[in-house]
């Protein structure tokens, strides 16, 4: 029969027309010689694969085709097919078909993949092409599609093994994948692990419930194996931290898991629901950088002074690579926490952005107000999400950045005893972790706040340097002025900080004043007079005796 004209599709109907009752004789090898060719040529495979195939795409309406349907059709015996068992393990290797296992005794079936069909109603030959150089994004979509197909009974848990080896084989560059591969799991224990977190990037699920795993088994026995050694906690994952179990009201549930937060933060951190990554791996959003931050100088009182050169010294790289280095020789805590105290406009902010300056350090910045939340457990999921975080940003960075927990005086205060209010139980509970953090970390935490007299006594111990930033003295305040406003001499400069107790921060606001003057009146000389108006107008009047100083903190 000609195959002059006649496309993929058509030699195929050809080839599954004439093999029925054929018994694959040599009259029908010969009678269909020419599409067989064809369709062998086009897809790249050997003649009894291209008869196989047609076979298939016959009953691609059919999920669950066996090779007793396809006997049968031929009305041959069973065994004729077993002989060409090779044959249709090559079409699966090259992706024309995929192997499922059946619902009846584990028996093997196929089916035709739906972009196989395709490609065939469009004329074109199915290559499969390798998974590799993925995004993030790509890599977590291919490992949902592989996940979805098994859990559908769409193809064996060896073609599903095969397929998530390959994936993280052809993607190390990305840090899950190579860190995943640096695991040496089995093919099993790899299925189950990328299983849950499959649930919890796809669908925010922590609790992955036991029955859920049974299709990440090779069979009953296996699952029933994985079930027991999980409810006694002597898993493989287990044993490696990656998983853990969940727990319901303080209860430890045997019979669900989830990632362990140390997992979440060394595999999955930054990856978003629907396996998005925060900017594709560039986790620099999360921080300031240090070199944007524009030089100031910065004026003190001559105690604060000598506390802020120590710990900037201390917190030059090489030092502070030292320092960590001998105390945990020591068996003594690394991390240094440091709480800056004092009035509003004093400098607390300002100095921790000079020291980060200075000593070549990026800054974490905690947003206050967005860790805490109405919701109930959600607070403390923010607080801790923090902490990962910084974890992860100092693992990878050379050097390690400032965690800075900016006026914090809502997170650092006492904690209540007897807290029977959902909101008291709530505050408590993000002291704790905040506490237990502060005694594991690695890394530089600088919280600045106002009122250090509601400091709880716990906190007190776990910073281990406390600076009291006071109101400048006559002379820090002089210095203040003159780097404000250099057209001040040193009579006016003394006699401004004599006369009026400002922050550097009122001081700052003054300023500003006079600069938004300028603007309006065209005026760029200095008025003495009207400065001290600014002076004045500062500081606020509270009935007839009581002054409140203001300003910017």
């Amino acid at each position: 029969m000609s195959t002059k004209r006649m496309n993929l599709l058509e030699c195929i109907e050809v080839i599954a027309d004439k093999a029925e009752n054929s018994h694959l004789s040599d009259e029908f090898f010969n009678e269909v010689e020419g599409q067989i060719g064809y369709v062998s040529r086009k897809l790249g495979i050997n003649r009894i694969q291209a008869v196989v195939l047609a076979l298939m795409v016959n009953r691609s309406f059919d999920t669950r085709i066996e090779l007793n349907d396809l006997s049968d059709y031929l009305n041959c015996k069973y065994i004729k097919m077993l002989k060409y068992s090779a044959d249709v393990e090559g079409l699966v290797k090259s992706h024309l078909i995929a192997c499922t296992r059946g619902r009846r005794d584990d028996n093997l079936t196929y089916r035709v993949p739906p972009v196989v069909i395709e490609h065939l109603k469009n004329n074109k030959a199915y290559k499969y092409e390798v998974p590799k150089s993925l995004t993030t994004s790509e890599f977590f979509g291919k490992l949902n599609e592989y996940i979805d197909c098994r859990v559908n009974e769409e193809c064996s848990i060896e073609g599903f093994q095969n397929d998530v080896v390959e994936l993280i084989e052809n993607n190390l560059h990305l840090d899950f994948a190579s860190r995943t591969k640096a695991l040496e799991l089995d093919v099993n224990n790899l299925a189950l692990f990328l299983f849950i977190c499959d649930a919890f990037i796809q669908n925010r699920e922590e609790n992955v419930r036991q029955q859920d795993l049974a299709d990440m088994c090779c069979n009953k026995y296996h699952f029933k194996s994985v079930c027991n050694l999980l409810m006694e906690g002597k898993h493989c994952l287990q044993k490696l931290n990656l998983i853990e179990f969940c727990n319901e009201d303080g209860m430890v549930n045997r019979e669900e898991y989830k990632l362990t937060e140390d997992t979440k933060r060394t595999f999955l951190f930054g990856v978003k629901a629907g396996g998005s990554d925060n900017s594709s791996g560039n986790f620099s959003s999360l921080l300031m950088d240090c070199r944007s931050l524009p030089a100031k100088e910065l004026f003190y009182n001559r105690r604060v002074t000598d506390s802020i050169n120590q710990l900037a010294g201390l917190l030059e790289q090489n030092n502070f690579s030292d320092i960590c280095g001998r105390l945990k020789e020591k068996g003594l805590r690394s991390g240094f926490a440091c709480l800056f105290y004092g009035a509003p406009g004093t400098g607390k902010t300002e100095t921790v952005y000079q020291l980060a300056r200075r000593t070549g350090r990026n800054i974490m910045r905690v947003n206050i107000s967005e860790i805490k939340s109405s919701w109930v457990g959600e607070s403390e999921k923010n607080i801790k999400n923090v902490f990962n975080k910084y974890r992860y940003l100092v693992e990878r960075s050379e050097v390690a950045p400032i965690l800075l927990f900016n006026e914090a005086d809502a997170i650092l205060g006492k904690r209540m005893e007897g807290a029977e209010r959902a909101v008291d139980r709530m505050e408590n509970s993000i002291q704790n972790i905040i506490l237990q953090e502060i005694e594991n970390m690695e890394g530089i935490l600088i919280a600045t706040t106002n009122i250090a007299g509601n400091l709880d006594k716990a906190f007190e111990r776990r910073f281990l340097y406390k600076i009291e930033f006071e109101r400048p003295d006559i002379q820090a305040k002089c210095a203040i002025w003159k780097s404000m406003i250099p057209e001040l001499n040193e009579d006016e400069a003394e006699c401004l900080a004599s006369r009026y107790d400002f922050s550097g921060g009122q001081i700052e606001n003054i300023c500003r004043k006079r600069t938004i003057d300028s603007i309006l009146w065209g005026s760029e000389n200095l008025d003495f007079e009207k400065l001290k108006d600014h002076c004045e107008s500062e500081i606020m009047h509270i009935g007839k005796t009581e002054r409140r100083k203001i300003g910017f903190r």
